[in-house]
């Protein structure tokens, strides 16, 4: 199945044109927030990054993510750091950022070609532009480039370790599998749960034996040259993950806790009535766009092509993409980012399927062509327009500022970004803030809580939807905490909404509203900000009299 010929000059100027738009769409505005930092993960590698000193203190202490790109920070901001003769490349949270962020965004635009050469091993140069195209052009690679997180890098190791898969198959060799291997593990150096890309090499070995009659002895020695050198690159680049063993297995076991929710924690609570992989394949829309049902139904036209003609290369690559949406989209926990890694492959199920229709009609093809790339391309841009405006949080902390007078008291939400942000030339010390505990249980002493604290409150501020949008939809857990929202909203608490903020995506006028979309996908880059202002002075018995009826 392999496609040996040379690239047509004209593929290879498309090619080259996507990896140029692709790349613009991903490190355009990489410093979308300012510095603020309104992602957690990418809080949480800064500060890793900080604490490390080479050589003398090399323990990030941080074992949700590897080793790697931590390190590759730190090297980095060193250089940086040396070049400009700022220290603040290595030591200031925002800087470092900055630097992931370029390289989230380099390593997901590399992946625009790997795709390229991946879809063209299996299939033809329109296949494998098709699928250079999509990914290009998806909306969810495009994000997660803007943030210093592992995301892109995965879905760069993904397919590189589906192209040496491919070539194990092909010619199992030393070579062969030595490449995969260290492939492997510089992804397990980046995340843990990049072992998942072993399905790839395992497959593939499993049909060397299979089909090239090579005997086991020399299979398995193939396979511990594959596993050693995992093993010795994971090792270099994540060391602590041995040395500081229980600090590791520790953090996996609340990490796995957590997605699979027998570890209850609040920002969690949102996957409570949610449906396993029915979620995914729903937010897979907001992802890829209209594109999403194409990449559904080419994963099953695949599988049965794969099935019927016993096509090796196929089964190979599905390995991965099966075996991990079967596992992960049964968890209880369904971040839009655990589909990540599936999303390059996604781009080469759906180009499959949109050029079978081609040859089967090509009036149809054609269609179908012009509409999956006009609506790619839309969302896409209407998408990229949130990093042409600022930050919804920037935006309502200027209106702050210049509109809540200093000394006022102000209440935000504990588990969420508080407001004002610090902005140049103001101080958010001007003002008597505190985070309500509004995740606490409903009981008779929240109650008192509720009416103390807003009959005492000048504003109070939302920064997102992360809370509201989650626990009003809870009542049987949260019936006062319903209750609180809802009065809030309509203005039966006294409060008065004089501030809305939102920056959804928008083209040529039309604007989407992704409200409904998996909280991550919109609470960090743009989410809806709203602000109160407490007009009627409601006393505390009052309060909490509204709250009991």
């Amino acid at each position: 199945m392999s496609n040996s010929k040379p690239v047509h000059w004209s593929i290879k100027i498309v090619l080259f044109l996507l990896i140029c738009i692709g790349g613009f769409l991903r490190f355009y505005n990489i410093n979308w927030d300012e510095g603020n930092m309104f992602h957690p993960d990418e809080r949480n590698i800064a500060n890793a990054v900080s604490r490390i000193s080479l050589w003398d203190q090399l323990d990030p202490g941080f074992f949700a993510y590897g080793g790697l790109t931590i390190y590759l920070y730190k090297v980095t901001g060193d250089g940086v750091s040396y070049i400009k003769d700022d220290v603040g490349w290595t030591s200031d949270w925002g800087k470092i950022n900055i630097i992931g962020r370029y390289y989230s965004a380099f390593f997901s635009t590399i992946t625009i070609l790997t795709l390229f050469i991946l879809a063209r091993k299996l299939f033809n140069d329109q296949i494998a532009i098709l699928s250079s195209f999509i990914f290009a052009f998806t909306v969810f690679s495009i994000q997660s480039a803007h943030y210093a997180t592992t995301e892109s890098v995965l879905g760069l190791f993904a397919t590189s370790i589906a192209l040496t898969s491919l070539w194990i198959f092909k010619k199992p060799s030393l070579l062969s599998y030595l490449v995969t291997g260290i492939i492997l593990g510089l992804a397990v150096a980046s995340k843990t749960s990049a072992l998942a890309f072993l399905a790839f090499p395992i497959t593939a070995s499993f049909f060397v034996f299979v089909k090239h009659k090579i005997s086991f002895m020399t299979l398995t020695a193939l396979c511990i040259v594959m596993f050693s050198s995992a093993l010795s690159v994971f090792s270099i680049f994540s060391p602590y993950t041995f040395l500081s063993s229980q600090k590791f297995i520790e953090s996996m076991e609340y990490e796995n806790g957590v997605v699979k929710g027998t570890l209850p924690v609040p920002y969690t609570l949102q996957f409570t009535k949610t449906l396993p992989y029915i979620f995914q394949l729903t937010n897979l829309f907001w992802q890829m766009g209209l594109v999403a049902f194409f990449a559904i139904l080419g994963t099953i036209l695949i599988c049965v092509r794969a099935v019927q003609k016993r096509e090796i290369s196929l089964l190979i690559i599905l390995s991965f993409p099966l075996a991990y949406f079967l596992y992960v989209g049964g968890w209880h926990t369904k971040f839009v980012r655990y589909m990540a890694p599936l999303l390059p492959f996604f781009s080469v199920f759906a180009a499959y399927v949109i050029w079978r229709i081609y040859t089967k009609n090509r009036l149809a093809g054609e269609v179908v062509i012009t509409l999956v790339a006009f609506f790619t391309v839309a969302w896409a841009l209407a998408f990229f327009t949130i990093y042409t405006r600022p930050q919804t949080r920037i935006v309502a902390s200027e209106w702050i500022y210049q509109n809540v007078p200093a000394g006022s008291r102000i209440f935000g939400e504990h588990w969420d970004d508080g407001l004002p942000t610090a902005l140049v030339g103001y101080n958010p010390g001007q003002y008597i803030g505190e985070a309500l505990s509004i995740y606490d249980e409903d009981n008779d002493q929240k109650l008192e809580y509720y009416a103390t604290k807003l009959s005492s409150a000048d504003y109070i501020f939302l920064s997102s939807r992360r809370l509201y949008g989650t626990l009003i939809y809870l009542p049987e857990k949260y019936p006062l905490t319903k209750k609180y929202y809802t009065y809030l909203f309509s203005g039966q608490l006294g409060f008065e909404k004089v501030g809305e903020f939102t920056s959804y995506p928008t083209l040529l006028g039309i604007t989407i509203n992704d409200d409904f979309s998996e909280e991550s996908f919109q609470v960090y880059e743009h989410p809806k900000v709203l602000i109160f202002k407490n007009k009627d002075r409601l006393s505390y018995q009052t309060v909490k009299s509204v709250l009991t009826h």
